[in-house]
């Protein structure tokens, strides 16, 4: 349950498929437990335990922002935000549409602006939303060229 919680707590809103790929070289995760029902079954036991109120608040909170992340529909791509901003390389939403195979006009439209409406109501997703865009803003070749005169 504990590595489930850290997952969707640095990752919140990933879908159980990615949760899935993410736990394929984690010890703490059995074969038994790398399926979609598995996977599902651990988050309503979790849920149970947050509600009978044998969990901290913050565990609360990451199901919370979990939740919110996932009924946008942007879970998988926030994971690409969480990692660029770790590495503290641009991952821009074209690379994260080709990895994730949902090529569309409208992605990058609607992605932005769910991302600023969540952010305004949780400040953990705003922090890295933020980081993404000064990562962005420094990854433009524009910007790098005036950057010494700033």
């Amino acid at each position: 349950m504990r590595a489930l919680y850290q997952l969707i707590r640095k990752y919140p809103g990933v879908s159980s498929f990615s949760i899935i790929e993410m736990t394929q070289n984690d010890g703490r995760f059995s074969d038994e437990m790398r399926n979609e029902q598995s996977v599902s079954q651990m988050m309503f036991e979790l849920r149970d335990i947050v509600e009978d109120g044998g969990a901290p608040g913050t565990v609360n909170r990451a199901l919370a922002v979990h939740d919110r992340l996932a009924l946008a529909g942007l879970g998988d791509a926030y994971r690409y935000l969480v990692r660029s901003v770790e590495r503290g390389e641009y991952f821009g939403i074209g690379d994260i549409q080709q990895e994730l195979g949902r090529m569309s006009n409208s992605f990058q439209r609607k992605f932005n602006a769910r991302i600023e409406y969540i952010s305004a109501d949780y400040p953990e997703v705003e922090e890295i939303y933020n980081s993404w865009l000064q990562l962005r803003y420094i990854s433009n070749p524009i910007v790098r060229l005036n950057l010494a005169e700033w």
